[in-house]
């Protein structure tokens, strides 16, 4: 019986001791200063739209000083929600005081140019974000009869405004351009003509290739990687001025 007691007093005194040591430990992290901000971007390249420099630069004002207790996450949070270019985030403060940040980027597949000269990214998912002066992807590029306002802050495409249903077809067929082997290695340019079609430009022929709409761009593409193919370093294809591919299997061309 007395051992039975001495055993249960133990218990107590240990799970008593357990807690006070996860009270004092919990003190100490709490007054522990914030002493270094690690982002950690993932994005297919080294660099990108995120500055890894101008983040810290830009959370150093927030956090400093600061200690776990009384960090300002809310704060820190708002400002990485408001760079156009970061996707998701999460952020939490380990054992040494360290403010870990994980930062997913945006990933664009295409370029546009307005006429006036802005420009805007657009991502396979349809989202839309604004051009960077620090950072100049190597993008499949679309101009030509877009007309649109700078912007600043990401959004999603939205198919009941008038040009978002032109971007829409413009990513569409970019994003064709992209499952096809052939015509991701050999088309530079996507152009929208002020008739409301779509041409498209090849790195290694002059002649203009007109698609049309968006109807069976698939199709439309496989028509253009047979013939080149077929017709590729002739005097022929050289000669070309169009290459007209809205028929429905056809490739109708004119001469220079």
């Amino acid at each position: 019986m007395v051992k039975k007691i001495l055993s249960i007093l133990a218990w107590v005194i240990t799970a008593a001791g357990l807690v006070v040591l996860f009270i004092f430990a919990r003190r100490n992290y709490l007054e522990t200063p914030i002493t270094l901000i690690e982002p950690n971007i993932e994005r297919s390249s080294d660099t990108g739209f995120v500055s890894r420099v101008a983040t810290i630069n830009e959370l150093n004002e927030i956090c400093s000083k600061a200690k776990v207790a009384n960090i300002d996450m809310p704060k820190i949070l708002a400002k990485l929600d408001s760079n156009p270019w970061i996707e998701s985030r999460s952020t939490y403060v380990d054992l040494n005081g360290n403010l870990n940040i994980n930062i997913k980027e945006y990933e664009p597949l295409l370029r546009v140019f307005s006429w006036q000269g802005q420009s805007i990214y657009l991502t396979e998912d349809g989202i839309v974000l604004p051009s960077s002066t620090q950072y100049r992807p190597y993008l499949l590029v679309a101009s030509g009869n877009y007309s649109f306002d700078e912007i600043k802050s990401a959004y999603p495409l939205n198919d009941t405004i008038e040009l978002d249903s032109i971007l829409r077809n413009t990513l569409h067929i970019a994003k064709a351009i992209k499952e096809n082997d052939f015509t991701k290695n050999a088309i530079g340019q996507i152009y929208y003509n002020q008739m409301g079609e779509f041409e498209l430009v090849a790195k290694d022929i002059q002649a203009r290739i007109i698609v049309g709409d968006t109807c069976q761009i698939d199709d439309k593409l496989k028509r253009l990687e047979i013939f080149t193919k077929k017709k590729f370093g002739t005097q022929e294809l050289l000669g070309m001025k169009t290459i007209n591919l809205k028929y429905k299997n056809q490739v109708v061309c004119t001469k220079r």
